[in-house]
């Protein structure tokens, strides 16, 4: 199989994939030492590219009818068969992983999907305390380990969404906003919907946009139209690794206009003003004859003020011709 380039070559180790399909270690060791994963190993250490494991996925969907020869009827429908209009709430109460996990059971209990709710609860308590099935992005795939037919009416897939967003251990630090609950009844049936789900949520803005519907029936009929289009093959081929906001049209205008005038302020040349010097006068220097405050200071009392001599200025006598 030819080699893929961007995520979907990313290499993952036996750790990250039991984490990718919501399996403990030993179980996805079994599948490996079988060879029913594809697999390769660099420098003794087992890694699985992202792609085959998707591929691989989906061909557990879309396998043999013999597979599912003892499947009841309706399970190899699509997803609207596990997903009722009732099953999706919209505005989680709850505000532990906890509560999550009992609001969501709570529903199913309430519709007769889940027979024993005691059970199913700790069971999904159980498989989140071995590691979190919270993704990054905002999505967490809550499900027990171990399928017991007898305590589940009928296979069903329960939605919340919370508003605030609630720590539930995601691998980037982030809050979940999405809890998907299953209730497949069979182990076989575990991997191919949790496959589907897992590719229908790859993209952000199927996230953000399931984060920002208001209604239930809004929120089921966009899970529907991914779902499909993962039956059909046209999910994207690659995940972005985190979503990115739009902005705002007008904070987007101003930054362009401020880009564009720093680019033409960039291009002027640099202009170089010459120092400003003193001219020099031309006129000449006149000296001053007398320093000291104009006005004269008045000797103080007793004294005799000396008398300033003045002498006339002389005139040569005119000479009168007889």
């Amino acid at each position: 199989m030819p080699k893929k380039s961007g995520p979907d070559a990313q290499l993952l180790t036996m750790h990250e994939l039991a984490v990718y399909l919501h399996l403990d270690e030993p179980t996805v060791g079994k599948l490996v030492a079988a060879g029913k994963i594809p697999s390769l190993q660099i420098e003794r250490q087992w890694r699985f590219r992202r792609a085959e494991i998707d591929e691989w996925i989906e061909q557990q969907l879309v396998g043999d009818d013999e597979n599912f020869a003892d499947v009841p009827d309706g399970m190899k429908q699509p997803l609207e068969d596990l997903l009722p209009d009732t099953a999706i709430i919209t505005n989680l109460r709850a505000r532990t992983p906890v509560h999550v996990i009992e609001e969501l059971a709570a529903r199913a209990y309430t519709n007769s999907w889940l027979l024993d709710k005691p059970w199913f609860v700790g069971a999904v308590v159980e498989r989140e305390s071995l590691a979190s099935t919270a993704m990054e992005g905002g999505v967490a795939f809550l499900h027990t380990r171990a399928k017991d037919k007898g305590k589940i009416g009928r296979p069903f897939v329960v939605v919340g969404r919370s508003w605030e967003g609630i720590e539930f251990g995601a691998p980037d630090g982030g809050k979940t906003y999405l809890f998907f609950l299953l209730g497949l009844k069979y182990d076989r049936l575990h991997l191919p919907i949790l496959g589907r789900l897992a590719r229908a949520l790859r993209n952000p803005a199927t996230i953000a946009k399931l984060r920002a519907l208001s209604s239930p029936d809004q929120v089921r009929a966009l899970l529907l139209k991914e779902d499909a289009n993962v039956r059909a093959g046209l999910t994207p081929d690659f995940a972005p690794a985190a979503f990115k906001p739009t902005l705002d049209r007008q904070l987007r205008l101003r930054a362009i206009r401020r880009m564009q005038q720093k680019k033409v302020e960039d291009a002027k040349p640099i202009e170089v003003k010459p120092k400003k010097t003193r001219a020099r006068s031309t006129k000449p220097a006149v000296p001053k004859l007398l320093s000291g405050p104009k006005t004269p200071i008045a000797p103080p009392r007793g004294t005799v003020a000396p008398v300033r001599t003045v002498m006339a200025k002389t005139t040569a006598p005119k000479t009168v011709k007889k």
